[in-house]
Formats: structure tokens, C-alpha cells, sequence
């Protein structure tokens, strides 16, 4: 089956999260992925809670469908001349460096342009390119803070709580994804290659923009409230016999319904609840209405109840149960794949977060190992001899 990015050659340096994410979905999508790392392996593989191997439990997600070499950057100059000969070869570089590393591993855009005029950058920073924070180290949990997002969680007189699923990351990278794909046809029609720069700091921005608004033109700042929706509602988490249940009723249609579904249809006539804002300014009267209906009955029958009348809900699954849900796995939402190695047999793994009817996204090899294709690579497609990769390995180049 043709792939929509076969014919495209990615070196991917990414760390973490944000850039192997993009990386995994350009491969994905048919790329030839090249991930480069230092020998021995990157830190990434190593760091929060470890597997059978030893390794991050994340790496085999973010790195799926990739090549593996090793190239020793600040080994300069014969790693200079080794990265100017993968340049040559590629279409698209990405990495998620600031640009005084990237500087000093020559990995800038103005250099990579003198080894390949129409090569594609997408570089991925916490703070950009540009700014006073450009060469500022940071993370997700970084950009939440300074965007505001951690300001909309926790409750009132308590520390902000942060998202625990590192949003901005996977926001960003789906943005990498897309603008690395929209400069790769943006090439494909004029022969020019572009510098695609993003930041954890401007996609989180993009997201609390709106509330941003309510502050700069309404003088309010959204109160921390929890799981609840803010001037929405009722929108929160409900506790049931065994259990938890998201119910999420927006407009005033979906209310009807939920009053008429705990027995309190007549709330409907009640003029504070005519509209969202005042079933919110209102919610004491509300919600510990909801919460006596869902506390008497099982999680099972809340849902039962709630899904007849099309009301939005969902249980709230521990992360043990999610791979076992029966639409997860009936859509496919885990993948599975063998990392040959013991106890990894069986590796649950993200799936490509989209599905598409005549070009579907495919996983077809596992992570690689740090350096497994050197070989390959080096050899097959630079035209190194064999002595000559002995000689790096010896200089510990690669």
C-alpha cells in the first residue's frame, strides 16, 4: 500500500516528548524516520519509571517505525562532516533543541541550509526561537504555568494543579506534524524548504487565549472549581456506588433532559436556571441534587440511564482498565507490539491518534536499539565502508 510520506527522509533528534511524538507520526504516515542519538542512547530512554529493560515505558510509543543511529555531534569536526552527508540525504530535520544548543551541535537553520539549500527545520523549544526566553530550558509543566493553564485548576484557596497528561506536548506535536507536513507541500510545489518553529509556551497560549480574553476585556479571572466546568453546567464528576461518573450537560436542551432523567423536572421552569451561567451561579442548588440521584445507583446504571436520555457521560476508568474497555479495544485505540525482549512481549503503545480510509497510519516495527542501524544507514545509504565505521566507533563517533 502506498504511504502519503514514503518517499520523505526525517532525521529526528528529538527528546521527551513533543518532537519523537512528531517524528512517530510522520513515520507513521510512511516517513523514513532516522532518530539520531548520542552513543549509548539519550536520557529520554532512561528517565521516570523504567520497564523490564530498564527503559522508559514511553520510548517504544514515541520511537515505533524509526531507524536507530548514534552520532556523537559534539565530536567536532568529524561529526560535522558525518551530519553534512545525513543532511544531504534528508528532507526534513526536526529537533527540540534552544538555539544555543542547536548552535553549538550545528544544527541551526542557517547551517543546515549550507549543507542542503531546500531543507525543512521544524525545531521545537519550549519558548521558540525567538524572545528573551529563546535559550531558556523547559518543559510542559513549564508552559502550563506560564500560559495561564495552571491558573483554571485546583480549587479556591489551594495551590493550582497542572493537566497530569503533558497537553502541551502532544498539542505541539500534532502541530509539528501538520506544519512539517504543509512545508513538505509548500516544497513540493515551489522546490523551497522553510524553518517551521514551535513552543510548548505559544501552543499553550493558544489554548487559554479565550480566558485570556475574559481577564483583558472583562476584568474576570475564571475561579478554580475543580473537575466543574466554569459558567457551564452541569458539567462535573459525580460519585456513584462504586465509582465515578463524568456527566457533561451543555445548553439548556441537555439540561431538560438531566433534570427530567433524577426525577427533578421541575427545575426546568426554575428562571436562576434558564441558561448555563446561572445553573452555574446557581450550582448549590443543583448539584448536590445530581450528586444524591448518582450516589444511590451503581456507575452501570447512571450511565444506563444517562446514555438513554443522550445525555454526555463517560465513567472515570483507572488506567488498568482502559486497554480492557470493550470500544477501545474493538476501535483499536491500544496497540500492541513485540519489543523482543523478555517481559516485553506484549508492549501496549499509542496508536496514531487518527484513522484514514485510503492511506492508513501503520505501526510496523518496533523501537530501535541505540545504534542498530549504523550499519545500515552509515553504510547503505552514505556509503561508508566497513573500516571506516569501525574507525567512528573507535573515535566514538557513532
Amino acid at each position: 500500500m502506498t504511504k502519503v510520506l514514503e518517499d520523505i527522509r526525517v532525521l529526528d533528534f528529538g527528546r521527551f516528548i513533543a518532537c519523537p511524538y512528531c517524528g512517530m507520526l510522520l513515520a507513521d504516515m510512511g516517513a523514513e524516520v532516522i532518530r539520531v542519538e548520542r552513543t549509548g542512547g539519550e536520557e529520554d530512554r532512561t528517565h521516570g519509571l523504567l520497564g523490564p529493560n530498564d527503559q522508559n515505558l514511553s520510548y517504544p510509543s514515541y520511537a515505533r517505525n524509526k531507524k536507530g543511529i548514534t552520532l556523537n555531534l559534539m565530536n567536532k569536526p568529524e561529526a560535522a562532516k558525518i551530519l553534512q552527508d545525513l543532511v544531504k540525504k534528508s528532507d526534513v530535520v526536526i529537533h527540540n533543541f534552544t538555539p544555543k544548543a542547536a548552535e553549538l551541535m550545528g544544527l541551526t537553520y542557517e547551517n543546515l541550509q549550507k549543507m542542503k539549500p531546500d531543507i525543512i527545520l521544524t525545531a521545537i523549544s519550549c519558548f521558540s526561537s525567538e524572545g528573551p526566553y529563546r535559550n531558556l530550558p523547559g518543559f510542559d509543566f513549564i508552559a502550563q504555568a506560564m500560559s495561564g493553564s495552571l491558573a483554571l485548576g485546583g480549587y479556591p484557596d489551594k495551590p493550582p494543579i497542572r493537566a497530569f497528561m503533558n497537553p502541551m506536548d502532544y498539542s505541539t506535536a500534532l502541530a509539528a506534524s501538520y506544519a512539517t507536513a504543509m512545508a513538505i507541500r509548500h516544497h513540493d510545489k515551489t522546490g523551497e524548504g522553510q524553518m517551521v518553529d514551535l513552543s510548548l509556551l505559544r501552543t499553550a497560549i493558544s489554548m487559554t487565549t479565550p480566558q485570556i480574553a475574559e481577564a483583558e476585556v472583562m476584568g474576570k479571572l475564571r475561579p478554580m472549581i475543580g473537575n466543574r466546568a466554569a459558567y457551564l453546567g452541569p458539567t462535573d464528576l459525580f460519585q456513584c456506588k462504586d465509582g465515578y461518573v463524568f456527566i457533561a450537560t451543555i445548553m439548556n436542551s441537555l439540561w431538560r433532559r438531566l433534570a427530567k432523567v433524577i426525577g427533578h423536572e421541575e427545575l426546568i421552569a426554575d428562571p436562576d436556571l434558564h441558561n448555563d451561567l446561572g445553573r452555574y451561579n446557581h450550582r448549590k442548588k443543583i448539584d448536590p441534587l445530581i450528586s444524591a440521584w448518582t450516589a444511590e445507583r451503581t456507575v452501570k446504571t447512571v450511565l444506563a440511564e444517562l446514555e438513554k436520555a443522550h445525555i454526555p457521560c463517560g465513567p472515570c476508568l483507572g488506567l488498568d482498565e482502559v486497554a480492557h474497555d470493550p470500544h477501545v479495544q474493538e476501535t483499536g485505540m491500544v496497540e500492541y507490539i513485540d519489543m523482543e525482549e523478555p517481559g516485553l512481549e506484549k508492549m501496549p503503545i499509542s496508536n496514531t491518534p487518527f484513522k484514514m480510509s485510503k492511506t492508513p497510519p501503520t505501526i510496523e516495527t518496533r523501537a530501535p536499539r541505540p545504534g542498530e542501524n549504523n550499519r545500515e544507514v552509515y553504510g547503505g545509504l552514505l556509503g561508508y565502508s566497513q573500516q571506516q565505521l569501525s574507525e567512528f566507533e573507535e573515535q566514538g563517533l557513532i
